[in-house]
């Protein structure tokens, strides 16, 4: 019995098109027009008959090879397979996508537990990974290349949400992690920067502190452009004035030297009583040049870092901080994408995790009798 399509793809249906094509050629081997050892129509006449495209129509036939459904036969062709070569359960292919530096450096105490909640969580979906390093731009030929069924972008810039727009618009199956962009429509795994930097502040305020600084010197991270801006906003909406030397920006980490331009800038300053500092490599930057400085913590300054690896309760003095859920983060993104896949449709919308105030010993009440020290005299 020669294949019937009933009908072509939908282009108004939720459910990803090649899926559409797979389904419906599935379906026809289910009921007997296609038996086994009977070959597959040519791709044209396929393209023809679904009304969608060569590379869908490949793409759908992939995955019902994977499956069992068909085999190829080089130089003769595709045919449907025998029954018993079909496997009960099929295996996904997840594409982990970055372009930023340090992601690959497993020691990382951010990156690594990323990477170890999406590990966790597609070995146990029974799904394999590819790992890549590129330009944003070259995401979705990769994708195209990979032939994943999904893929999952590693902390996109603020100006990679034009990127992630671009992919939603071919139609590619993505979530995004550690980013949340003003588009709550992309499918991107995040956390509540407001809600974690007005946690730190308010802690600082019961401390009775107003003068504080805060470091963030990576504007183009949507998490830390967003605790920058949080920051702002709190400050002065509880009326305390933010003095512009108390703001120490930068557009990107990796084109300074952190400690040397931390150590510089509180060498030019008048000392604020607390500094908030928006991540842990820039809480250890600061921490350690008030060390070389010769200003002790927390009796000359208090200290108050984002991120809350185990060895912050370790230093001297343990730091306060506040903790993300980083390997949730990772766990929710591989779900997130599975759970849409499953059911044939494109992740859709933000989630936001919560953070919490992890209080130690770097943080004490502001006194009026602390030390007063001329930094710019300092000399170490």
């Amino acid at each position: 019995m020669p294949l019937r399509i009933r009908k072509k793809v939908e282009r108004g249906s939720s459910k990803l098109i090649y899926l559409q094509v797979k389904e419906m050629l599935r379906n026809s081997i289910e009921r007997g027009e296609l038996k086994q050892g009977e070959p597959l129509p040519g791709r044209v006449k396929l393209c023809e008959m679904f009304g969608t495209n060569r590379l869908t129509v490949d793409r759908a036939i992939r995955e019902l090879m994977r499956e069992g459904w068909l085999i190829s036969v080089k130089g003769k062709g595709t045919f449907v397979s025998h029954p018993n070569s079909r496997p009960s359960t099929a295996t996904m292919t997840f594409a982990i996508v970055w372009s930023q530096r340090g992601i690959s450096e497993q020691q990382n105490i951010y990156w690594a537990p990323l990477l170890r909640g999406i590990a966790q969580t597609t070995s146990e979906l029974g799904i394999q990974l590819q790992f890549r390093e590129m330009n944003p731009t070259f995401y979705l030929d990769f994708f195209r290349e990979s032939h994943a069924d999904g893929m999952i972008v590693l902390a996109p810039t603020v100006e990679d949400e034009l990127v992630l727009k671009d992919l939603r618009k071919h139609r590619v199956p993505f979530v995004a992690t550690s980013s949340i962009f003003d588009d709550k429509s992309l499918p991107c795994i995040g956390i509540d920067n407001f809600s974690g930097v007005k946690q730190a502040l308010e802690h600082l305020w019961s401390l009775g502190h107003r003068q504080i600084a805060i470091v963030d010197l990576d504007l183009r991270q949507t998490d830390l452009l967003q605790r920058w801006d949080a920051f702002r906003k709190l400050m002065g909406e509880a009326g305390y004035k933010i003095d512009p030397r108390w703001a120490l920006l930068y557009p990107d980490r990796w084109c300074i030297d952190k400690e040397e331009y931390v150590r510089q800038w509180l060498k030019s300053i008048p000392l604020p009583t607390a500094i908030f500092a928006a991540d842990y490599e820039m809480t250890i930057a600061v921490f350690v040049a008030l060390k070389d400085l010769g200003l002790k913590i927390p009796d000359q300054i208090s200290l108050l870092g984002f991120d809350d690896p185990p060895m912050v309760a370790l230093l001297e003095p343990p730091l306060t901080s506040i903790r993300q859920p980083v390997e949730e983060i990772g766990q929710r993104a591989v779900k997130k994408l599975y759970d849409a896949l499953q059911k044939g449709v494109m992740p859709e919308g933000t989630e936001v995790l919560m953070t919490e105030l992890i209080v130690r010993a770097s943080t004490a009440p502001f006194s009026q009798d602390r030390a007063s020290i001329d930094i710019q005299r300092s000399e170490r």
